[in-house]
């Protein structure tokens, strides 16, 4: 009879949705999978992962079809009690009892001390397996905090471990529930997600929220809103003041605007929000050459000594004619603290600006 209770139960399993890859082993009775003890035991463990010990304790024999055959969410409510209690049960037939009859609310409440808003509902799309036992407590942690990060949980299909973990990690950042609205709005992945709050709530207590949702907004992906970010803090002090026609670009969107006149890579993304972070930072300055053949050029911080023209280009980043670079390096001579080489800076320039 138990045989036949085993072979019904895997049946039933078979159709339900997510379950392919079970299927697939079940039918397949040379998978490397299969354990010599038959397959009912070889698709818990795959089931159960690291909790398949506890599980096969506790649902012994003909009883392992209730735990094959509880809905996702049931199964998960399980197993986020095991990432609590499971390596202390003493009592398999006490711990089958709680786990049977009380609801998941409970046995949620029980794991972590409370059941927060939505968290069985979310359990659901935790799929057929069991997740790493940190990522139970990864969930409770956003779940329990509320706001905007536990309504993208509610309003998610599908969770990776990794962005339950980064979530997580973002739950308790002081960031408004405004600011976080639009991020959320941007559907940017959890890491990237994690970090740009991580920038936002060191510019929260300088900026107002209307500034950092219109940089958000605007940016859309996560390299533009990080640039669309940085932007909101002013330059420091250029390293020189203009020289004949050389000018310092000593803000943000004047930086942006170079870009797009001189077409190159400072236009927008990656590479504007490194060229304004590195600005941020004091390792670089940006100068526009007004002569007659225009150049943007870049200054790189060289330790205590001073600065270095490190980058040189013309529009498209055409090459700047070296009658240009004379001029420029006939404006700078009398600066002691800025080293313009005849062809570049040569070590300082592999040292100091890579």
């Amino acid at each position: 009879m138990g045989m036949e209770i085993l072979r019904l139960s895997m049946a039933i399993l078979m159709k339900k949705a997510g379950y392919q890859e079970i299927a697939a082993m079940y039918h397949n009775r040379n998978s490397p999978q299969l354990d010599r003890n038959g397959s009912e035991k070889s698709i818990t463990t795959l089931l159960a992962r690291q909790d398949s010990a506890q599980v096969q304790s506790i649902w012994q024999n003909d009883r392992i079809c209730e735990y094959l055959l509880a809905s996702d969410s049931r199964r998960h409510a399980w197993h986020s009690w095991l990432a609590v209690h499971g390596t202390v049960i003493r009592d398999a037939a006490e711990t089958y009892r709680i786990l049977t009859f009380a609801k998941s609310r409970q046995i949620l409440a029980h794991a972590f001390g409370s059941c927060p808003a939505g968290m069985v509902p979310a359990l659901s799309k935790f799929g057929p397996y069991a997740r790493s036992k940190h990522v139970y407590f990864a969930l409770h942690q956003i779940l329990s905090a509320g706001g905007p990060l536990a309504n993208h949980v509610h309003q998610a299909t599908e969770f990776r471990d990794d962005d339950i973990d980064s979530l997580a990690s973002a739950s308790m950042t002081p960031v408004s529930n405004r600011v976080f609205r639009a991020l959320l709005k941007c559907k940017i992945p959890a890491p990237a997600l994690v970090e740009l709050l991580w920038v936002i709530a060191r510019l929260a207590p300088m900026l107002d929220d209307r500034h950092l949702v219109r940089a958000i907004a605007q940016g859309r992906q996560p390299a533009a809103i990080l640039a669309n970010l940085f932007s909101l803090m002013p330059f420091p002090n250029p390293p020189f003041e203009q020289v004949g026609a050389l000018v310092p670009i000593t803000a943000a969107e004047q930086l942006r605007k170079a870009g797009n006149e001189f077409d190159n890579c400072l236009k927008g993304g990656e590479e504007l929000a490194y060229a304004i972070a590195s600005v941020l930072s004091g390792q670089r300055y940006f100068y526009a050459w007004n002569g007659d053949r225009p150049a943007l050029l870049t200054f790189c911080r060289c330790g205590l000594a001073g600065w270095i023209l490190a980058e040189r280009s013309g529009p498209a980043n055409a090459s700047v004619p070296e009658a240009s670079m004379d001029k420029i390096g006939e404006e700078l001579a009398s600066i002691p603290n800025v080293f313009v080489g005849k062809r570049g800076a040569g070590l300082l320039e592999w040292i100091c600006a890579r």
